[in-house]
């Protein structure tokens, strides 16, 4: 299996709408019951079955990132963290962080006590989904800036030998870090991000990949204040660095409280990058294939037909996609124009089902009872019932449900697109 097959299938396992907290209150994911069983086989063949679980002790986990990290040179972690911003998978990018952490972090016992230690964050032990993990890497590249748990995965996956930059990973190096050197001097870590994507330096990068790149260099110390330095300045305490400016602050120090103005730490550019002088000329793209974009099953749906075009309006049946593998019905009793905005009186129909359903499945298969919440009934006005991707309008006119229960007391009303995660409400086992 190659890898974009490989991060097709993790993409589709780890869409938030298959996340839930399973018995033993582990952050799970349900696989969509759309994937076969040869690609299971397939992902647990290369070690990233879905739902792997890893208990860390706090000891181990700090005592094996410390082992690892002094077995890789500095260089060897400066040039992998340079091949993932081209040549080489994002995931190499988390290396240099953890080589970071890892030569610098000292040794110290765990709390005893249940709350989270002060030097690193982690508590007597932490349970983790490694595939998750890798798959977060290789999407965004490193983990949450001091997360030790993270970087032992990562520097554990770091066999050698690692990558080595090419020609163009060195040219986009040096295009980052003149973006970030031309800010405006009042520039903080978001503007940093939305210019560094406009530039567009990383192909198909969202704005969280951007963000995790200026947390990677702060965190190292490229980017720090003089009082909030990076890990190859000063050693700082997770404590420390869990600091912000004001609680709209999102990102730990330092690259909370950069700006521009404090511009870029050169002599520790020199020291990790020295060796990679900028190209003469843009050199040529890595000659590796773009990613193919795979639709999702019960993604991609034909145009509707002309008959069930239109405005919301009472009578209208929709499905609602929840998930890739979970489908449910809501059914429209009547249209509120509310401030020029068309709200419909949604309520959810009984049954669930694997893939979109249609007016002929609905007839064929569906007892049209109401389903509410236990004993009572559920209703919501929603907005944008024909204009939100995972809502299709399926069957017009259709006869109001009976039912002899009361109305609810209270409706609430949001967007179509509540409807997905609303459903959970009714149809708890889902």
């Amino acid at each position: 299996m190659d890898a974009d097959a490989i991060m097709s299938l993790l993409s589709r396992v780890y869409a938030p709408a298959n996340s839930y907290v399973d018995d033993a209150g582990r952050h799970s994911h349900r696989v969509p019951s759309t994937i076969p069983a040869h690609a299971l086989a397939a992902l647990a063949a290369n070690g990233l079955a879905p739902n792997t679980f890893r208990r860390f002790d706090h000891d181990d986990a700090v005592t094996g990132l410390r082992r690892l990290a002094a077995a890789v040179p500095e260089r060897a972690a400066a040039d992998a963290f340079v091949a993932g911003l081209g040549s080489a998978s994002p995931r190499w990018r988390a290396v240099l962080p953890a080589w970071a952490l890892g030569t610098t972090v000292p040794a110290h016992p765990g709390p005893t006590d249940g709350r989270r230690c002060d030097i690193c964050f982690l508590t007597a032990d932490t349970i983790l989904d490694t595939t998750l993990a890798w798959w977060q890497r290789a999407r965004s590249g490193a983990p949450l800036p001091g997360d030790v748990c993270g970087y032992l995965l990562a520097l554990e996956s770091a066999t050698p030998p690692l990558p080595a930059p090419q020609p163009y990973d060195v040219w986009v190096l040096h295009e980052i870090l003149d973006v970030i050197r031309s800010l405006p001097a009042t520039t903080r870590a978001s503007g940093a991000a939305q210019a560094l994507r406009a530039a567009g330096l990383l192909p198909g990068a969202d704005k969280w990949t951007y963000r995790s790149l200026l947390e990677d260099l702060a965190f190292v110390g490229v980017l720090q204040t003089p009082e909030h330095p990076g890990m190859l300045t000063a050693f700082t305490t997770a404590r420390q660095r869990d600091q912000r400016p004001s609680v709209r602050v999102e990102v730990d120090a330092p690259l909370a409280f950069w700006r521009a103005a404090d511009g870029v730490t050169e002599p520790l550019v020199q020291r990790l990058f020295g060796h990679l002088p900028r190209p003469a000329e843009r050199p040529s793209a890595p000659a590796t294939a773009a990613p193919a974009r795979r639709a999702r099953p019960g993604t991609r749906t034909a145009p509707l037909p002309a008959a069930l075009r239109g405005e919301p309006r009472a009578g209208d049946l929709y499905a609602v996609r929840c998930r890739e593998d979970a489908w449910v019905l809501a059914y429209c009793h009547r249209i509120d124009d509310r401030g020029g905005r068309r709200y419909g009186l949604v309520e959810y129909l009984d049954g669930v089902f694997t893939a979109q359903p249609t007016a002929a499945d609905v007839d064929a298969t569906v007892d049209r009872r109401l389903r509410g919440r236990g004993p009572d009934r559920w209703q919501m006005w929603a907005s944008r019932l024909d204009a939100t991707t995972g809502v299709r309008r399926i069957a017009r006119d259709v006869a109001a449900p009976a039912d002899d229960r009361p109305a609810p007391d209270r409706i609430g009303s949001g967007a179509a697109k509540d409807l997905a995660h609303l459903a959970s409400w009714c149809f708890p086992d889902m």
